[in-house]
């Protein structure tokens, strides 16, 4: 039985995440409805990504002076009027200034969350708990990236918005009545800066931007590769989805395997079977079943090295946790940024199997990372 506190982490995280994912699918519907063409829809999705990158670099610090469960109270209601504003927007710009609100709050809510994990679940159990509430992502994914697309062409797009809000709002009033405080250790303000100095953040960022570097640039051209050269629309990338979104899921019960391993060997098994499923993926991308099904096993092993660049960094400095969250979650950002502008003349020129090769090639830098014994690299116990 998941623990109640978790269960509402785990429930935010795909709330918070489905709301951030939820445009990308539907910009066909959007553009038909407030005129333009779909591309120009991806001003909106630019405008959530930029405005998260911003708040998680500048404002999540403040979760570790006002307590990450305020931090997450305040990011959720942020999101609620964004979603609010994006069911009702009548032209474009209006929902790109609500993208632009609900990137804010995202910035702010995912470190919370993040930090809020390991201190809410059982005492010395701090990974499992990050990995529980990791599978939201499942959620986010699922219900945000395939369901919304059917509900969409269904009932149109401002439903998926309204069923987001409704969501969001059952979220808030459940925190609201619900004790998520944890004690408050910092001393002193914490910024971006003195986050950057504690000892083994600039190495644990690396592995995390690598990490999500190499999913971002292979999961962001998987709808490409699936129509130009499966001749498939987006029913045949649900299905890779799905796979993916069920693995992701399922890892919660790898965890504890991960758990007994010293955080060394943790991180090269991780990395070592993730730049290994790269390869396999891109040797399978041929076919939509054979990717559907190896999907997966992607979505295991992804949430494994998740869970381990995130329960790393947030065991480095409960003092600056927030705040180091807050880099993690803008280092992803950037991240996302530079994989789809990089991994675009790989794929025109080699395919899919271009970009899991580079996929692959950033998780073996991973795997270095990992291996190099610098005097950095430190741990503390929690951290697996």
């Amino acid at each position: 039985m998941i623990p109640r506190k978790l269960a509402l982490l785990t429930g935010a995280i795909g709330v918070v995440g489905g709301s951030s994912m939820v445009l990308a699918p539907i910009t066909a519907a959007v553009a038909a409805d407030l005129g333009g063409a779909p591309a120009d829809i991806t001003r909106a999705v630019a405008a959530f990504g930029l405005s998260t990158a911003f708040s998680a670099l500048l404002l999540a610090p403040r979760a570790d002076m006002i307590g990450p469960d305020k931090a997450l109270k305040q990011a959720v209601t942020l999101l609620l009027v964004a979603l609010v504003t994006s069911m009702l927007a009548p032209s474009l710009l209006v929902l790109a200034v609500a993208q632009a609100i609900g990137g804010i709050g995202a910035g702010m809510a995912l470190p919370a969350i993040y930090s809020l994990a390991p201190q809410v679940g059982p005492p010395g159990e701090e990974k499992r708990s990050t990995g529980l509430v990791l599978t939201g992502w499942t959620l986010a994914l699922v219900a945000g990236v395939a369901g919304s697309g059917f509900l969409a062409g269904a009932a149109g797009w401002r439903t998926v918005y309204a069923v987001l809000a409704s969501c969001m709002a059952v979220l808030l009033v459940a925190m609201l009545r619900s004790d998520l405080s944890v004690p408050r250790v910092a001393v002193s303000r914490t910024s971006p800066l003195t986050a950057l100095r504690v000892e083994g953040v600039p190495r644990g960022l690396l592995s995390a931007g690598l990490l999500m570097f190499g999913f971002y640039g292979t999961f962001g051209f998987l709808g490409a590769h699936v129509a130009d050269h499966l001749g498939l629309g987006a029913t045949g990338t649900g299905w890779v989805v799905l796979g993916y979104g069920v693995g992701f899921g399922l890892s919660v019960f790898a965890d504890p395997w991960i758990d007994r391993m010293s955080a060394r060997m943790a991180g090269l098994w991780v990395f070592g079977l993730l730049s290994l499923t790269y390869l396999m993926l891109g040797a399978l991308s041929g076919g939509i079943w054979p990717m559907a099904l190896f999907g997966l096993v992607w979505g295991v092993i992804q949430h494994l090295g998740l869970n381990y660049v995130v329960s790393r960094l947030a065991a480095l400095e409960p003092r600056q946790r927030g705040a180091i969250m807050g880099l993690n979650s803008a280092v992803t950002y950037l991240a996302v940024s530079i994989a789809i502008a990089l991994y675009r003349p790989v794929y025109d020129a080699f395919g899919m199997m271009g970009c899991t090769v580079v996929s692959a090639t950033a998780l073996a830098l991973c795997l270095v990372e990992v291996l190099v014994p610098l005097r950095s690299f430190r741990i503390s116990p929690g951290a697996g």
